[in-house]
C-alpha cells in the first residue's frame, strides 16, 4: 500500500509541477478550462485515493494484529 500511495504521490506531484511550469507561459481561457475541467478534479481525485489508502492501511494493520 505504502508503494502504490507513494508512487501515486510523486506522479501527481510531477504532472502538476509541469502543469505550473506550462501556466508561467499559457495563461488563456483553454488553459484555465483545462485547469477546471480536468486538473481541479484531478487533485480532489488523488487526495481521496490517498486517504482511502491509508485507511485501508489502517485497517489491514488493525485486521492482522486481531489475527495474530
Amino acid at each position: 500500500m505504502v508503494t502504490a500511495k507513494a508512487q501515486l504521490t510523486k506522479a501527481t506531484k510531477k504532472l502538476l509541477l509541469k502543469w505550473d511550469d506550462a501556466n508561467e507561459h499559457w495563461d488563456d481561457t483553454v488553459s484555465r478550462s483545462i485547469e477546471k475541467k480536468h486538473i481541479d478534479p484531478l487533485r480532489a481525485s488523488v487526495r481521496s485515493a490517498i486517504a482511502a489508502m491509508d485507511n485501508m492501511g489502517e485497517l489491514l494493520s488493525r485486521a492482522e494484529q486481531e489475527c495474530s
